[in-house]
């Protein structure tokens, strides 16, 4: 029987994460089955892997990517080394977190939160921000100010779904002279759903993983 994994990504612009099921072990490493999200890695990618049901995660290289009739991939996993899955904290790093904004009010806040259209423009900033599970820093494209209630739609690890974020700016910091941002913004997050934290916490222990 097949053992569900997730494969983590850390190189490129956004990190991604690709699920799949081990198909085959060897003395080098596993041979993996994973979906069509694979498409995104590349051979000779750093990865880290996490085997569903096991203390353990596995740092490797993608050694070998080939496509599938159906869409799907078989993927060559070569290990580097082992280490315990444990919990660490969850400090502020960097990466590639897909979001757009739009300034809001309390009243269009509450309705994008319960899942309704809002009027406004959304902007899209450079994905690769400064983030952490209670916030986010960005550069902005607007004149934003201390206090001032964004929306944010925000995607993580690569994945499509999105997720109906809002958000209080709580610091303002000018931006160099040549910047074509108006100004760089933290934002602590007001609501986050649960599956988003969840998201956030695993993208930030994945991405220590990588760096062990």
């Amino acid at each position: 029987m097949s053992v569900p994994v997730r494969i983590f990504c850390a190189q490129g612009e956004v990190p991604l994460m690709v699920n799949g099921a081990i198909s085959s072990h060897s003395d080098a490493g596993v041979q993996l089955h994973c979906e069509s999200g694979a498409s995104k890695l590349q051979h000779g990618a750093k990865v880290v892997l996490t085997i569903t049901g096991s203390e353990e995660k596995r740092t490797g290289t993608i050694t070998g990517l080939v496509e599938a009739a159906d869409g799907t991939f078989v993927v060559d996993f070569t290990d580097h080394e082992r280490h315990s899955a444990d919990k660490r904290d969850f400090p502020r790093l960097h990466a590639g977190l897909p979001i757009s904004y739009m300034p809001a009010t309390t009243e269009s806040a509450q309705a994008w939160v319960d899942g309704e259209s809002v009027d406004g423009e959304w902007t899209t900033p450079d994905p690769y921000m400064n983030f952490s599970v209670s916030g986010l820093r960005f550069d902005a494209a607007h004149n934003l100010k201390q206090g001032d209630l964004l929306n944010i739609t925000l995607q993580i690890g690569g994945a499509d779904e999105s997720w109906r974020v809002t958000g209080r700016v709580v610091r303002v910091f000018e931006v160099p002279v040549d910047s074509p941002a108006a100004c760089s913004v933290a934002v602590s997050f007001e609501h986050l759903p649960t599956d988003a934290l969840d998201a956030l916490s695993d993208l930030t222990l994945q991405i220590q993983d990588s760096l062990l």
